[in-house]
Order: C-alpha cells, then sequence, then structure tokens
C-alpha cells in the first residue's frame, strides 16, 4: 500500500492490525470473551456512543465515560469484557521522526484521561534521537506511576512503535514499557485475568 498524504488514512489498517494481533494472543492466552471497540474523536462523546451501541459489553464504562474530560483523541480502543475495561490510546504521527513533543502529547492525554495504556505510532519513520535516548535510559518517561488526590494510584504505560506501510506490520523500536504489541496482549491479559 502506498503512504497516504496523512495519518487518518491509516488509521483503518492499524486498528485491524493491532485488533488481530491482541485477540489472536488473548485466544492464546485462554482468554476469548474480550471485545476491542475502536473509536477516533472526542473520547467523552466517542464513550457514549459505544454505551449506545454495544450496552451489553460496554455499560461498565459508564462512570468512566461521565467523569472524563473532552480530549480529542487520534484513536482510543477500549478492551472490554463487560465487566472491567481497559483504554488504549493511540496517537498516530506521519512525520520524518517522531519527538519528545509528540510523546509529551501522548502523556498528557494518557494522564488526563486516566488510560493505562498509551502508544506513539510514527508512520513509515522512527523517533528522533533525543527520543530515543529518553526512552532508552529514562525508565520514569514510560511507566508513569502517580498518586491521585482521592489517594488512589494509577500507572500509565507508554511505547513507541513504527507502522510499515509497505509490510502492513509495526517495527519495533524496543522503546517504552509497551515494546509491542505481544508486551501490550501480556499487560492486558494480567488485568484481566486479576
Amino acid at each position: 500500500m502506498r503512504r497516504a498524504k496523512n495519518e487518518v488514512a491509516h488509521y483503518p489498517e492499524i486498528i485491524c492490525h493491532i485488533e488481530s494481533q491482541l485477540q489472536s494472543n488473548f485466544r492464546a492466552g485462554g482468554i476469548d470473551d474480550i471485545k476491542i471497540f475502536w473509536k477516533s474523536g472526542e473520547l467523552t462523546s466517542k464513550l457514549k456512543e459505544l454505551i449506545r451501541e454495544h450496552p451489553e459489553e460496554c455499560a461498565c464504562i459508564e462512570t468512566y465515560a461521565e467523569a472524563t474530560p473532552p480530549l480529542n483523541l487520534d484513536i482510543f480502543g477500549v478492551v472490554t469484557n463487560g465487566s472491567h475495561f481497559e483504554i488504549v490510546i493511540l496517537e498516530v504521527k506521519l512525520i520524518d521522526a517522531a519527538g519528545l513533543n509528540q510523546w509529551s502529547q501522548l502523556v498528557g492525554y494518557n494522564l488526563v484521561s486516566n488510560a493505562k495504556y498509551g502508544l506513539l505510532i510514527n508512520i513509515d519513520a522512527g523517533a528522533s534521537e533525543r527520543l530515543i535516548r529518553i526512552l532508552s535510559f529514562e525508565e520514569d518517561a514510560s511507566k508513569i506511576v502517580r498518586k491521585k488526590a482521592d489517594g488512589s494510584e494509577v500507572e500509565h504505560l507508554l511505547g513507541f512503535m513504527e507502522w510499515n506501510t509497505i509490510t502492513q506490520n509495526f517495527e519495533y523500536s524496543g522503546l517504552g514499557q509497551v515494546s509491542s504489541l505481544s508486551a501490550l496482549s501480556s499487560a492486558l491479559i494480567a488485568q484481566f485475568n486479576r
């Protein structure tokens, strides 16, 4: 497939690939009751849309949807078994080298939304040297544990990947806590096996 002029044109192929890999890994891990729902756009309204479209599977996100401020996201996924859910945020770029500005954007989205997982995906290009250094040597840049005002802790696990439009696959950089789709699958399986 030829590279499109903007990242939005690549959303469907990226979503399809991620969902296929995650579902395959879930089945291999003995979990077959997980559904994944993807949306693009404003988080709060799209969560409410999911609740209307899939009331049985997404009723568990209702309280979260009410408490979450509006955020415009490239892509987010709701991974759910109907009683528990996790949010995965995908920040997709089509630039020469994804840098600290793009990483900071992903961090901000995850912090504000309380989403546990986030991936910065650059299409047909990697990360800047500065971002590579930071993610290689600063674990805290991709594993953020914060204490909320109510005393609860929220953990955020982030990673960087490159989407190859020719092979229709990810090229893993090993950068961040979520360094591959297998790593994301393992983390999600651990959450749903609790």
